[in-house]
């Protein structure tokens, strides 16, 4: 361990450091449980299948939001469905 320094300069930027690390630590954004943390105006989507009265959830954005049932249906049916729900909720 090294020895403690008598000059007063020392002590100064010692707790100088010590200040701004506190600052520093308080302005930063809290962990979460999983020590993740939580973005800003992050968007939290909507995962639900967009066809009418189905409660599955989607499969996402990749997959037009629809579940797997209903990925199964004709295209021209799922742009039908996609139009009535973007006109319903748009």
């Amino acid at each position: 361990m090294a020895k403690p320094s008598s000059h007063p300069f020392d002590a100064l930027t010692a707790r100088f450091a010590q200040i701004f690390a506190e600052r520093i630590s308080a302005a930063l954004p809290k962990a979460g449980r999983n020590g993740s943390t939580s973005r800003a105006g992050s968007l939290k989507r909507d995962m639900s299948c967009r066809y009418p009265g189905c409660k599955n959830r989607s499969k996402g954005p990749r997959f037009r939001f629809l579940c797997e049932e209903h990925l199964k249906l004709p295209k021209k049916k799922q742009d039908a469905v996609l139009a009535k729900w973007a006109e319903k909720n748009g």
